[in-house]
């Protein structure tokens, strides 16, 4: 009896073991491709403070690792907008840039329309040939660029609104974390496999 089980708690150590064992390499796998991914972005350390806690969830799919970029970009577009419309509630302290702050918002959160399109466009990226696909993973690129574009609108906007240097260096930190994740975003999408 003492015997059994000895050779039953070996055996289940050993599974144990060996299921961790499984876990780890599986994790160090997960972790060297996000890193490799990570590596052809513009802002490396964000891009891995992005996608290592999704990294078992990315499994080795650059479309997977896509996805989760746009939708961190998404996520801050959100934020983003959100802090401009409550520094636009402030007009004690923003008199002459009320209505280009609420505009700024306006432009970026309708960024998020095509930062939808791109996520939506990774599900369909097999099919066709090399030609069909460049062209996919461009129109990708474009859709997440608008919303740099939309970034370059509102600084446009707000320095002809004669605001202060300090309320443009403001707005210019607010969107330094968005205006990072969507480069990301887009070097990631240029540098998807086929």
């Amino acid at each position: 009896m003492a015997r059994q089980l000895f050779v039953l708690l070996a055996f289940t150590t050993l599974l144990f073991v060996s299921m961790c064992s499984v876990s780890l390499a599986t994790d160090t796998s997960a972790m060297d491709f996000v890193q490799k991914i990570c590596n052809d972005a513009s802002y490396d350390t964000l891009c891995l403070d992005t996608l290592v806690p999704k990294a078992s969830n990315i499994s080795g799919n650059p479309k997977s690792a896509t996805r989760f970029a746009i939708q961190a970009t998404i996520s801050e577009v959100q934020s983003v907008s959100s802090s401009f419309i409550n520094l636009s509630e402030h007009p004690e302290e923003w008199t002459n840039e009320v209505k280009t702050l609420q505009r700024c918002g306006t432009t970026i959160a309708s960024s998020v329309t095509h930062l939808l399109d791109a996520y939506e466009l990774t599900t369909h990226l097999g099919g066709g040939g090399r030609a069909v696909k460049v062209s996919k993973r461009a129109s990708m690129a474009n859709s997440v660029n608008s919303v740099l574009n939309a970034m370059n609108t509102c600084m446009n906007h707000l320095q002809t609104s004669s605001a202060t240097d300090s309320q443009i260096t403001r707005v210019e930190d607010i969107m330094e974390p968005l205006a990072e994740l969507a480069t990301n975003a887009i070097d990631i999408i240029k540098h998807m496999p086929f």
